[in-house]
């Protein structure tokens, strides 16, 4: 089934008034074809009339205008001899005859005779017409038109025209030059000058020029002359004809004006044209007037079909005869004869009865009521009315709801059979809500209003209080009643102040408060007071005008004494910071990383003291660390201050949250000259530990020194003695027998020596020097000294370490010193070693993660836990004769090498003292090791 809203049935109604509005068009639009084709023929028949009478006008005017030519040609062509003949023998006679020729031709303006040179001999000219001087006795013609005609004429030996040319007095001649011949040949000729103007004005009958507007053109139509002083700007008809003689491309042109035909010619078409307008007008009246009615009443049958809104017709008892369909999709199926409160909800039916009842009164004529009707589509309802489902629509759910607001209009016509009531009614169930969401709105607001901190007060521009929230009140102690109305002084003011609240208000009410607010002390009803911070912003109204202002009030006691304490810690704080001996600052970066524009956010006293307030300081020192690339403290000079700074540096969160770089420079300039005095005397002290150690080993180095001296001494006395015996015998010596003990003599100055050159290197004086250095020539130096008191003691040392050993960045020295001091220790520690244990010192070295491991062990009787304790305590000594600085001495020298020295007890018995120290690059460790064992 078709709805009235379907597209189809849209334009079925639209088809149907468009045919009916074209019957009337179509009527109008023949009959105004039908005049016009009328009008047409007639001004076609007329139009090809005045052509004809145009053709025949211009033919009749061509010909007249080439028979005057043609005749004078002919004419002065036969007379021209004779008018020079008789301007030779006499002149008046000739002039006579020419005058009679210029006053018989009105178009020509004046006769010259030129001999055969070209210059006028005689000359004249008709009545009124002003002469031209190149056209006087005695003038050359050399005008361009003359020349070219003159040497025409003396070439084709008859008459011909010039082609048309200006004359001084505006006017546009012709001439026509007739040559004259005797028996010498070209004698001279005969110039008849015509006046173009002339020639339209008096050779044409009067009623070719009373019809048309002549002219000669020339070839390209420029217009030459015309019979009118007006140009035709849009020809009626036009038509031209050549015009020879003159020839030259001359040609004649004829416009044809636009003549009205006789009033009573014209009356039967007037006549004609009005009463086709009046039926024409009266058709297009009746056209309109059954248009606008057809559209009328569809508009009107549109209007109630496609309203939004229901649209209805009803009785006076409320029963339903029409319904549109909006009302039908609200609503439901209208039925005929439903009764509306069918629809009503229970709870409004009596407000629809009696808006019903009213309007059914005598005189009543129109009403309104708002009630909930059953909406028939769900996902237009209102929210359901819990508890009611008495009423269940065509589908069995529970009934929605939505508010209309119905207009009822009663029919005003008396005699009306049955009286009606039309209908109209508004869905508002949005504006019902939009009322209960402003209404829960004014409700949330006035809760929020009531639950704020802050006191709100607005006054107006006389300072009168219009308004306070509940916090207001609550901090003034003071009901709204007693301030909204009040005029300053306001009772919370405190005594004594009310001149000053007086300023403030009056720079309120000018608005010089700063945005940022001001601080206040309030008085509260019980007489207390507290500090107050107040913000100040204009009030507007909904037309963009400042009614008064509005201020915002919080409690900032607590807050202010807590930015007190605030205040008071940051001043110890930076009274801290000042009195350190640290330079500290801190310094924000640019986000592009630039030192130029980097901003000093602190600096301490020290830092000022320094460095001054300056950036560059803090960059300056923080690049000399970067330059050294280390991560933990780092010790910089100063040159411009000729000190040295331990700078320490890190990134830290500022108090407004951004990365910034904090520095921290110490001055370590005495520190620094302390540690190098403690350098030198660890130096001093370890050189006299070798010196005591020397001491220490003297006896042994004697013993040492003893037996290659003597072994020398020995050799020398036995070769002398043999010497001595062989030359008393007078034999002489054989070399094999010197050689041999000259050889032992020099081995044994060779051990002397050997023993001479490690006791000079282990104590000459000299200054640390770290190096690389090869481990196996450490440890054989070191063995060569340790081995003197071991075999006078008769104990093995024995080495262990593998074939091919990497290299050591150490000074040898120092580290040699360690492995002796170490040597010597488990020597003497083997002296009163138990029975039976093997009097052997071992020395192993182990490469391992980049380190050399050295460990001494001796098979004495160890060391107590008392000892092992304080075995590194300086001056402690288990030795009888000890002073306790070897152990000590060496530890400093083994950490001074980045290297770690302890102690351990073996399972075996006796001590085991290890050390390692890194090595100068790593290198493939080889597995076998060699054993050497020497016994004194």
């Amino acid at each position: 089934m078709k709805t009235p809203n379907d597209p189809s049935t849209r334009r079925a109604e639209m088809r149907a008034i468009r045919w009916l509005s074209l019957t009337h068009a179509f009527g109008i639009g023949l009959f105004a074809l039908l005049m016009a084709a009328f009008f047409w023929y007639l001004r076609t028949v007329e139009i090809d009339q005045q052509k004809q009478a145009l053709y025949r006008d211009v033919a009749s005017a061509q010909t007249a205008l080439r028979r005057e030519l043609r005749d004078d040609q002919d004419e002065v062509g036969l007379v021209a001899e004779e008018w020079i003949t008789r301007a030779r023998r006499s002149p008046a006679a000739a002039s006579k005859a020419i005058e009679d020729f210029l006053a018989r031709r009105a178009s020509a303006v004046y006769l010259v005779l030129v001999d055969a040179n070209g210059r006028v001999t005689w000359s004249g000219h008709a009545r009124g017409v002003v002469p031209i001087a190149a056209r006087m006795r005695g003038a050359a013609i050399a005008d361009p038109a003359g020349a070219e005609a003159l040497a025409e004429i003396r070439q084709r030996q008859r008459p011909v025209f010039t082609r048309p040319f200006s004359s001084p007095a505006s006017d546009v001649l012709i001439e026509l030059h007739a040559p004259v011949y005797d028996d010498s040949g070209f004698t001279g000729a005969a110039i008849v000058g015509y006046s173009l103007n002339r020639m339209l004005g008096g050779s044409l009958l009067q009623t070719i020029r009373d019809r048309y507007q002549l002219s000669i053109v020339d070839r390209d139509g420029n217009n030459l002359v015309s019979s009118s002083l007006f140009e035709i700007d849009l020809a009626h008809l036009s038509y031209e004809l050549p015009l020879d003689p003159p020839g030259h491309g001359v040609r004649l042109r004829a416009f044809a004006y636009d003549m009205q035909p006789h009033l009573i010619d014209r009356s039967l078409v007037v006549a004609v044209i009005g009463l086709s307008l009046a039926i024409l007008a009266t058709l297009v009246m009746l056209w309109r007037h059954a248009r606008r009615r057809l559209f009328a009443e569809y508009e009107r049958d549109r209007l109630f079909t496609l309203s939004p809104d229901p649209l209805c017709v009803f009785e006076l008892d409320g029963a339903l005869v029409r319904g549109n369909p909006a009302f039908e999709t609200v609503l439901g199926t209208g039925e005929r004869r439903r009764r509306i409160e069918r629809w009503v909800h229970p709870d409004d039916r009596v407000q629809v009865a009696t808006a019903l009842a009213q309007i059914a009164e005598p005189g009543a004529s129109s009403a309104s009521f708002e009630a909930r009707f059953r909406a028939r589509d769900p996902s237009r309802a209102a929210l359901p009315i819990a508890g009611d489902d008495t009423l269940p629509d065509d589908t069995g759910t529970p009934p929605a709801w939505r508010w209309l607001h119905w207009s009822l209009r009663r029919d005003a016509d008396a005699d009306a059979p049955r009286p009606l009531l039309y209908a109209v009614a508004r869905d508002v169930t949005e504006r019902r809500n939009a009322e209960q969401a402003l209404a829960a709105e004014t409700a949330f607001r006035q809760a929020m209003e009531d639950s704020m901190l802050t006191g709100m007060r607005a006054f107006d521009m006389n300072g009168r209080i219009s308004y306070v929230n509940r916090a207001f009140c609550r901090m003034v102690g003071f009901e709204a009643h007693e301030l909204v109305g009040s005029l300053p002084p306001y009772p919370y003011w405190p005594p004594g102040s009310t001149e000053a609240n007086r300023e403030i208000l009056a720079r309120v009410l000018r608005g010089e408060m700063p945005a940022s607010g001001f601080e206040v002390k309030v008085r509260r009803k019980d007489g207390s007071l507290f500090d107050a911070r107040m913000y100040v912003s204009p009030l507007i109204d909904r037309q963009g005008h400042q009614t008064g202002w509005m201020t915002s009030m919080t409690d900032v006691t607590e807050p202010k004494r807590i930015r007190e304490q605030l205040a008071a810690a940051h001043e110890r704080f930076t009274t801290v910071l000042d009195e350190l001996d640290a330079a500290v600052s801190v310094v924000a970066r640019p986000l592009d990383g630039s030192s130029d524009q980097a901003e000093l956010l602190f600096a301490n006293q020290m830092y000022r003291r320094l460095f001054g307030a300056d950036s560059r300081r803090h960059e300056s020192l923080l690049a000399a660390r970067d330059a050294e690339l280390a991560d933990g403290p780092s010790e910089i000079f100063d040159a411009t201050l000729g000190r040295w700074f331990e700078v320490r540096s890190r990134q830290i969160r500022w108090v407004d949250g951004s990365a910034v770089e904090m520095l921290v420079a110490t001055d370590v300039t005495r520190r620094r000259d302390i540690e190098e005095q403690e350098r030198e005397q660890d130096r001093k002290l370890q050189r006299t530990s070798r010196l005591v150690t020397m001491g220490e080993m003297a006896s042994s180095l004697a013993h040492e020194l003893n037996q290659p001296l003597t072994a020398i001494a020995n050799y020398c006395m036995g070769l002398s003695a043999r010497i001595r015996a062989r030359a008393a015998a007078g034999e002489p010596i054989p070399p094999d027998e010197m050689l041999a003990p000259l050889a032992k003599t020099a081995a044994q100055a060779a051990r002397a020596g050997e023993v001479i050159r490690r006791i000079r290197n282990f104590v000459k004086r000299s200054e640390p020097e770290r190096r690389r250095c090869e481990i196996a020539a450490i440890v054989a130096d070191a063995v060569g000294l340790a081995e003197i008191d071991a075999r006078r003691l008769g104990i093995q040392v024995i080495t262990r370490m593998p074939a091919q050993l990497p290299p050591l960045c150490a000074d040898p020295i120092l580290i040699e010193q360690v492995l002796l001091n170490l040597l010597k220790n488990g020597i003497e520690a083997m002296r009163e070693a138990p029975a039976g244990r093997p009097r052997v010192v071992t020395l192993a070295i182990e490469l391992a993660d980049g380190h050399a491991g050295f460990s001494v062990t001796d098979h004495g009787n160890g060391l107590s836990p008392d000892a092992r304790e304080r075995l590194f305590e300086p001056f402690f000594t288990t030795k009888a004769e000890g002073m306790g600085i070897g152990l000590n001495i060496c530890r400093s020298i083994v950490e001074s090498h980045k290297g770690r020295l302890w102690a351990e007890s073996p399972a075996g018995g006796g001590c085991s003292f290890r050390f390692t120290l890194p090595l100068a690059a790593r290198v493939t460790t080889v597995a076998d090791t060699v054993d050497t064992a020497d016994t004194a």
